[in-house]
């Protein structure tokens, strides 16, 4: 008997370290949840969405300031991730070079197709450690480079201040204050037309918010998130 006891003795320990345990992956906290100025957090599945609603003032292009994913760090903690703006920008960017006969030969013309309809200023950088500045707009959208450059980065950078720089109540700023090529593109021979389509950078793309590794905490009903409660709104 005393063989058996201690034989079960042993099952429960080993049971106790490594059964089953509490799966905090699949614990849904659906629904969402507001602060007292009225600045929502909206949880679907494991997506995060930081929403303040616009009334009859537009500051900015959108409700939904950041949109993210987020996971479990233990029973109480989430960390929240959104999509870094370089890799959002880079999303469907196009560089396509040719050889345009109703263009001049003396020079290298850059086109920039982009959908935000605010002035952007262009920084394009070249191998002959040259920066050629210019604000794109609805009537200005080229720029002409020497022909002697072999080679080109750019970086875009949006003309005003985002008003939703003091819309939480610690003045975090989230936004992006700009937009890199990542890379350096090499001129092909005979080039010298380069039409440069970047359609993710359209009127929200400065003033969305974008989130690294940042933590809430959450109970049962509430988010606490930068110091702001948000509880939970319950469905009638």
């Amino acid at each position: 008997m005393k063989g058996h006891a201690l034989l079960y003795l042993c099952f429960l320990l080993v049971f106790c370290a490594f059964g089953p345990k509490k799966d905090i992956h699949k614990k849904d906290i659906s629904g969402t949840y507001r602060d007292e100025s009225g600045f929502e957090i909206k949880i679907i599945g494991n997506e995060f969405n930081y929403i303040i609603h616009q009334t009859h003032l537009i500051y900015w292009s959108l409700d939904t300031l950041a949109k993210g994913t987020f996971k479990w760090i233990n029973d109480s903690f989430i960390e929240i991730n959104t999509p870094l703006p370089d890799i959002v920008g880079n999303e469907g960017l196009k560089v396509v070079q040719s050889a345009d006969s109703s263009s001049s030969l003396d020079s290298i013309k850059l086109s920039f197709l982009i959908p935000n309809q605010w002035d952007l200023k262009i920084t394009v950088s070249t191998n002959t450690l040259q920066n050629f500045d210019f604000i794109y707009s609805k009537i200005n959208r080229e720029l002409s480079l020497p022909n002697n450059i072999e080679s080109f980065s750019f970086h875009i950078a949006p003309t005003r201040l985002i008003a939703h720089l003091i819309a939480h109540s610690i003045n975090c700023f989230y936004g992006a204050v700009g937009f890199d090529s990542l890379r350096e593109y090499q001129i092909e021979k005979n080039t010298n037309h380069i039409s440069i389509e970047i359609p993710a950078l359209d009127d929200a793309f400065f003033d969305r918010w974008f989130i690294k590794g940042e933590y809430a905490k959450v109970t049962k009903n509430t988010i606490t998130w930068k110091g702001e409660v948000f509880r939970k709104k319950w469905e009638l």
